[in-house]
């Protein structure tokens, strides 16, 4: 589900890369209902692809799909985005009715366990988010207290369900880096929200400071992850980087490329700061359908 606030839109750029992979693709199954669509397809999207499943006119699907590499993923119904797991030698059969979507969206099979669990964690995430004025009005130091509450108990919930050590490793992983981007946000918010109180405590953010942030895994990984690193570099930007040094710095591809397209989606012919970028793009970017892109957005009027 789309839960975050603030500069949500980096958080779902497509991950391209160049480089040679080996490893061996296998099947997953994924069929199922999806009863009162208003689309004629439902789609899952990886890291560079996405996956088209035709309904019926009933809206039945079934179909299977190649990956190399577990890891979340995300599923897009009509408008609507749900995070997955999914794992290779899969078999998920999803039964749902968009109707009454917070009480019928199930998945069985291999795989449910972990599933059910993260579409159970977006409908819980978003109503906690339900009075997000509220919440990000609290005090620095309760807000905290509130996400780190909130956080705790969904990795507790994952105790009570059969999934691998594994996923619960990767989950608790992920969940720590859900926290620090409600703090981001938090951050960012914090005048809108609270335009007659003092500025944050200037260490308020210490774990971004403690980050890796050009960890090309965790980048392919974790959602969060890619909106903390991507808000980094465009805070950089308008604190006066240029897009040159901050693509040079960056070691991780995936990384780059997302930045690449996150500059390449900002061009504007009117904006001055452009043609820097855009020669930045240009000196960076070897994928042509991102350079093509590039020269027509800078052609518009």
């Amino acid at each position: 589900m789309k839960i975050y606030l603030g500069f949500l839109l980096l958080l779902f750029i497509s991950i391209y890369s160049c480089s040679p992979n080996n490893k061996k693709e296998q099947v997953i199954y994924f069929g199922g209902r999806v009863a009162h669509a208003e689309s004629d397809s439902i789609y899952l999207l990886l890291n560079n692809r996405e996956k088209a499943f035709a309904l019926d006119f009933d809206g039945n699907f079934s179909d299977t799909i190649q990956i190399q590499d577990e890891g979340y993923k995300k599923l897009s119904i009509d408008r609507e985005e749900f995070t997955l797991y999914i794992v290779p030698g899969d078999s998920l059969i999803l039964d749902t009715d968009l109707n009454q979507i917070e009480t019928r969206f199930t998945f069985t099979g291999k795989g449910s366990n972990r599933n059910n669990y993260l579409i159970s964690k977006s409908f819980k995430t978003d109503a906690f988010l339900s009075h997000n004025s509220e919440l990000f009005r609290l005090s620095p130091t309760a807000f905290r207290n509130e996400i780190k509450t909130f956080n705790d108990a969904l990795l507790k919930s994952l105790d009570k369900i059969d999934v691998s050590s594994a996923f619960i490793n990767k989950e608790e992983k992920n969940l720590n880096y859900d926290y620090i981007n409600f703090l981001y946000t938090y951050k960012d918010s914090f005048n809108y929200y609270n335009p007659t109180l003092e500025q944050l405590p200037i260490n308020f953010l210490t774990e971004l400071e403690q980050m890796d942030l050009d960890n090309d895994e965790d980048y392919r990984t974790y959602q969060s992850y890619r909106g903390i690193v991507l808000t980094d570099l465009q805070e950089k930007l308008y604190q006066g980087y240029s897009a040159d040094a901050l693509l040079q710095k960056i070691k991780s591809t995936s990384i780059k490329n997302g930045f690449l397209s996150a500059l390449i989606y900002e061009l504007d012919p009117k904006d001055p700061n452009s043609e820097v970028v855009y020669k930045a793009i240009k000196k960076h970017c070897t994928y042509q359908p991102w350079l093509d892109e590039a020269d027509e957005r800078m052609k518009k009027n």
